[in-house]
């Protein structure tokens, strides 16, 4: 009996928190914001697309991350013209932005306008009629400044508690750099991601393949130099090492796995370099004498999910090997669930992002 629960995008797709939502507030409201008269030439109101950061599966679908000071992000308009697909936006427009006290306009080509982070706050970007002023829909944006910045991994593999420090396996490995800031929330700032398209990488042995991305395409195992210059910060230096393999590998959370009878659960392993954790390798799982490998691109590529379909109690035995080590555990079916140690989220980074791309005329 196969003990392998497939879990997909198209399953994840379909839960009901994944809808985008990438409308402006008229777009997602179908009104008129106070206090702007609107044009009837979009009465479903724009999108507003920004850049993609390396780790998020469903792209930039949960709306523009801030932008940081002194960086900037393209943000793409696009409308439904009525038949429920969204296109690049055709008609002429003027971006405003209404204050800049969070982002400047920098420029406009055809869809897509180039924001500037220009202060730790947030103000709309109007998309008018350039004419007559009339608004086509508006969305908030923030800015922010950098306060820290990482190297991660942009495949989604799972992370022992306390995020440790990451290495990266030899061959072909991507690896980003994550911009932090300090993102008006309320009344309390709250820690997030930023976009600077901007930002300057340089880093020998590696290809630049997006804004935030580099690929070494035959890593070997050594220390190397990440120049970034991002935002209005200088230039800074960040170290990225290659290591051969692993020299011990964990189970992440609970030192018995359960599962209900007839469910699923998720096992997840970490492979160890001393304290830090092997990013890219090739895993292979055994479960209950099947075997299944995740390389390059899989979901959670260092856990698997072990199903009990037809089982009432009993256990199913599960191994994993990976960097040169090998772990193994039984998940106990059909026992009550125990307080277990929680196992992080998918790192790097968030599968989702919480916040709508709506503009307020598309919101409301």
């Amino acid at each position: 009996m196969n003990r392998f629960a497939s879990l997909s995008l198209v399953s994840l797709m379909s839960a009901p928190l994944l809808v985008a939502c990438t409308g402006g507030e008229r777009a997602t409201s179908g009104e008129c914001p106070a206090g702007e008269l609107c044009s009837p030439d979009t009465p479903r109101g724009l999108h507003f697309v920004g850049n993609a950061m390396a780790d998020q599966v469903f792209g930039s679908a949960f709306g523009p991350a801030a932008t940081a000071v002194g960086g900037t992000q393209e943000i793409a308009l696009e409308w439904d013209r009525g038949d429920g697909v969204l296109v690049a936006f055709t008609l002429p427009y003027a971006a405003d932005d209404d204050g800049a006290i969070g982002i400047a306009v920098d420029s406009s080509q055809g869809s897509v306008v180039t924001v500037r982070g220009a202060g730790s706050r947030k103000n709309y970007l109007r998309i008018v009629e350039p004419t007559a002023d009339e608004l086509y829909d508006r969305y908030e944006l923030a800015g922010a400044a950098i306060t820290s910045m990482r190297v991660i991994g942009t495949e989604l593999e799972t992370l022992p508690p306390g995020n440790p420090t990451i290495v990266f396996a030899t061959g072909d490995q991507e690896l980003a750099i994550a911009l932090f800031g300090e993102v008006q929330n309320g009344s309390s700032p709250r820690s997030e991601r930023l976009i600077d398209s901007s930002m300057e990488l340089a880093m020998a042995a590696s290809q630049r393949v997006a804004w935030d991305t580099l690929r070494m395409p035959n890593a070997t195992v050594g220390n190397y130099a990440l120049q970034v210059t991002a935002g209005d910060k200088p230039t800074a230096t960040l170290d990225v090492e290659v290591v051969s393999g692993a020299d011990t590998m964990i189970l992440i959370g609970s030192s018995q796995p359960t599962v209900a009878a007839d469910g699923s659960t998720s096992v997840c392993f970490a492979a160890m370099n001393g304290q830090r954790y092997v990013y890219g390798l090739t895993w292979t799982f055994v479960v209950d004498g099947r075997t299944e490998t995740h390389g390059k691109s899989a979901l959670n590529r260092n856990c698997v999910v072990v199903s009990a379909d037809g089982l009432t109690s009993g256990s199913i035995p599960v191994m994993a090997s990976a960097g040169g080590r090998t772990a193994s555990t039984t998940v106990a079916v059909g026992q009550m669930a125990r307080s277990i140690e929680p196992v992080a989220p998918a790192t790097p980074g968030r599968l989702l992002r919480s916040e709508t791309t709506a503009g307020d005329r598309a919101a409301m």
